[in-house]
């Protein structure tokens, strides 16, 4: 009969060590080279693991639709190691960035309003206005009846659109006045 191992083995032990599954360790330790079914020292094989990590994105970190004879080493700024584009990507983000704080920070100390906010209440005031006009007929009518000075209907209806538009422009409150 087979003795079973009491102890785990190595691939066992590095799984928890890595906190992975046996198989994804597996796959990685075999693809760094490390054999698994021999000693090995788990903080090489960590090194090694990050290392095939980082090997596997650099070919993300070029541009993906650029020419092969379009990127020399003119291009690739020396001090950065970047791609210009990329750079001048990550510059312009970081502008837009900077450009919605400002705008924010307007907004808060109310130097800026929204411009939702402004149509709603421009809306607002052309109803009122728009209200306030149309009702003057209505007010007047029984008294313009009654009248048969016109320089008395013209004073009436002056003095109506006056009060009207003084109100409409913050003047005052709206003040019911009776006519007589």
């Amino acid at each position: 009969m087979d003795k079973k191992r009491t102890n785990p083995g190595y691939l066992t032990q590095y799984a928890k060590h890595a906190g992975l599954s046996k198989e994804g360790v597996r796959k990685q330790l075999a693809r760094v080279g490390i054999d698994y079914l021999q000693p090995f020292d788990f903080a090489d094989a960590d090194r090694k693991r990050a290392a095939a990590r980082h090997a596997d994105r650099a070919q993300f970190a070029k541009p993906i639709y650029a020419d092969e004879h379009s990127e020399t080493d003119a291009d690739v700024d020396e001090q950065t190691k970047k791609d210009p584009k990329f750079v001048e990507s990550q510059a312009r983000r970081e502008m837009f960035k900077a450009k919605l704080t400002e705008l924010e920070y307007l907004e808060r100390v109310g130097t800026l309003v929204r411009k939702d906010k402004v149509e709603e209440e421009a809306f607002r005031k052309w109803r009122i206005a728009r209200d306030a006009i149309l009702s003057i007929p209505d007010r007047l009518a029984g008294l313009l009846a009654a009248q048969t000075d016109l320089t008395k209907c013209r004073e009436l209806l002056r003095a109506e659109l006056r009060r009207v538009l003084v109100e409409l422009a913050g003047g005052g409150p709206r003040e019911e006045t009776t006519h007589g």
